[in-house]
């Protein structure tokens, strides 16, 4: 007879080994809008070697400040999930895809979180696979490469100088009719 089968997730269904295979074997990831303002898809298709490619109109992946995402994502309308998206990536050649592939490749470690120190504490297997991690797949992640220094290095993009700064001064200028003024020690507008 007929069996009908229904699952909270792809991963429900799948389960995790599972998903990992079928991510594993493919070309390209749907990397659809998920639960939240994020997915964890997106972080898995780094991972897996196949070209994410983002189905949501709102969702804007990581650290686009550091890396130009067009070299490895593919990032497709809401309004166009239909045959015509089957059809483009169908047409996409494979050195094109093996250098998304590539790219994305260069850039995963910059996703991960590495472990604080102290969970590694008593452990020396957690340890020793963090290292063999580092040796083998992500030089530097517990100290330059991960998603700690992406993060800081985007915020640190983002600061400007204060205008209470130590070199800074501010008045109600009266030559500006007391407006606020920032100025320099010698009450000079800055």
């Amino acid at each position: 007879g007929l069996a009908i089968h229904a699952y909270a997730s792809i991963a429900q269904m799948f389960g995790p080994q599972g998903l990992q295979e079928v991510m594993g074997n493919a070309r390209f990831c749907l990397v659809p809008r998920g639960r939240a303002a994020w997915s964890v898809r997106f972080f898995e298709t780094l991972w897996a070697g196949c070209v994410p490619v983002v189905l949501s109109d709102h969702y804007q992946p990581p650290f686009d400040a550091l890396f130009d995402l067009t070299e490895f994502v593919i990032k497709w309308p809401v309004s166009r999930i239909d045959d015509s998206l089957v059809e483009f990536l169908s047409k996409i050649p494979n050195d094109v895809i093996e250098r998304y592939v590539e790219a994305a490749h260069r850039v995963r470690c910059w996703y991960l979180y590495p472990p604080p120190e102290v969970s590694w504490l008593g452990s020396w297997q957690s340890r020793r696979e963090l290292e063999q991690l580092e040796d083998e797949v992500c030089p530097g992640l517990s100290s330059s490469r991960n998603a700690f220094m992406a993060v800081a290095e985007v915020l640190a993009r983002r600061v400007r100088p204060t205008k209470a700064g130590r070199t800074t001064f501010y008045i109600p200028d009266p030559n500006r009719g007391h407006r606020p003024t920032v100025t320099d020690e010698a009450l000079m507008p800055v």
